[in-house]
């Protein structure tokens, strides 16, 4: 029979990393630490628009003439406003204000005899995710402010808060798609 040395893999740990506590689940874990502390700050080398997909998409829907470089720079300083305003993560925000104002349906116009119909057509869900960040970013163009990625920030906080033409227009839409859902069976 081998002889074998077992040595637990706690111990191992212990031994290769001389400052490393071990926190029992009985214990409380210690105070943060300065470095611990997390800041909303966010700036364009900070924050990596590509692995977020709803940033991502965002950040298309936001592009002109093909700078992506300068979308991606007002996305980033939007994060890093609605941090400063929040003091929280913006990054929850940004998809619960999405959330809030994404449409489930649209309408279409059909004409059928002599007459045009309204014809209510539900959205999958890369529709309405695009059509609520249109939305917004429409929104936030008819805001005063000067700076792009402010007037996005205070617009999101504002569809956070349910005060914004945003949230209206989407009623107005589910109301107008409600009263013609008689006319969703016609074909389109």
């Amino acid at each position: 029979m081998r002889n074998m040395s077992m040595t637990c893999p706690l111990e191992e740990q212990q031994s290769s990393h001389p400052d490393a506590k071990v926190i029992l689940p009985s214990q409380a874990p210690p105070p943060p630490t300065n470095a611990a502390l997390k800041s909303y700050m966010y700036a364009p080398e900070s924050l990596p628009p590509r692995q977020d997909p709803l940033l991502h998409f965002i950040v298309n829907l936001l592009m002109r003439d093909g700078k992506r470089a300068t979308a991606e720079r007002y996305i980033a300083n939007m994060m890093g406003h609605m941090g400063k305003l929040t003091n929280t993560d913006p990054l929850p925000l940004v998809y619960e204000a999405v959330e809030l104002a994404k449409p489930v349906l649209r309408m279409q116009s059909r004409k059928q005899g002599g007459k045009t119909m309204q014809v209510p057509i539900p959205l999958n869900e890369r529709q309405s995710t695009r059509r609520a960040i249109m939305w917004i970013i429409e929104a936030s163009r008819r805001r005063a402010d000067r700076d792009i990625s402010r007037r996005l920030a205070v617009e999101m906080l504002a569809v956070l808060e349910g005060n914004s033409s945003v949230l209206s227009r989407k009623d107005e839409q589910h109301k107008i798609g409600t009263i013609n859902r008689a006319n969703a069976s016609v074909r389109i």
